[in-house]
């Protein structure tokens, strides 16, 4: 028989196990803590460099770029010159602005704008609405922070992407990386650098090129 004092010191163990052990935990309960930690969040913003591996192409394409999320519903995503180009998601959708100044209201020209929207769930707003297109798993959760699997679901329709690995730091509030897996050879690899939270952010940035907010 199992004494009282076995059994408090198994339970009193547990209690104290680091997160490490809890790296298969449900993705409900990660999802959870994600959601506490982003409640005070209000902007989040900061470098990033992005590179985008594509089959046809002999060699990588990299990019630099700022990152700059007003919650719940706002994403803005610069790419530096060369490139210069900025991606707007909001309520009004995704826009683009290139580098003559054109805007358009749905690019068809780069694929990663199809998938910004469903980052910038991932980046700051409710995680778990992606489950009506995606499959979440816990790849990792411990005191180095999290990372999380989204797969899309073969009976969601045509999705963007084919799967999208998300890194948060230990504060699970800043992303730390973003792969984009759009088929076998195309992917884009986001690194992120250091991002401020709660910085001040122009209200008159986060709208489409060419609205009034």
């Amino acid at each position: 028989m199992v004494s009282r004092r076995a059994l408090l010191a198994g339970s009193v163990a547990a209690l104290l196990a680091p997160r490490a052990a809890r790296a298969d935990a449900p993705i409900d309960d990660l999802l959870a803590r994600i959601a506490r930690a982003r409640a005070p969040v209000r902007t989040l913003q900061g470098p990033f460099t992005q590179t985008r591996t594509i089959g046809l192409l002999a060699t990588d394409v990299r990019s630099r770029g700022t990152l700059t999320l007003v919650r719940p519903d706002r994403l803005r995503w610069d790419l530096d010159p060369p490139d210069d180009v900025s991606f707007f998601v909001g309520p009004e959708g995704v826009a683009y602005r290139g580098p003559h100044g054109q805007t358009a209201a749905a690019p068809s020209s780069a694929r990663l704008a199809g998938a910004l929207d469903d980052l910038r769930a991932l980046l700051g707003g409710d995680i778990g609405s992606l489950r009506a297109r995606w499959d979440l798993s816990v790849l990792r959760d411990d005191a180095t922070g999290a990372e999380i699997q989204a797969t899309a679901r073969p009976d969601a329709g045509v999705a963007p992407l084919a799967s999208i690995r998300f890194a948060l730091a230990p504060d699970l509030v800043r992303p730390t990386r973003a792969l984009l897996v759009e088929g076998p050879r195309d992917r884009t690899d986001v690194q992120f650098g250091a991002l401020v939270v709660n910085g001040p952010v122009d209200p008159d940035r986060m709208g489409p090129p060419g609205s009034a907010r």
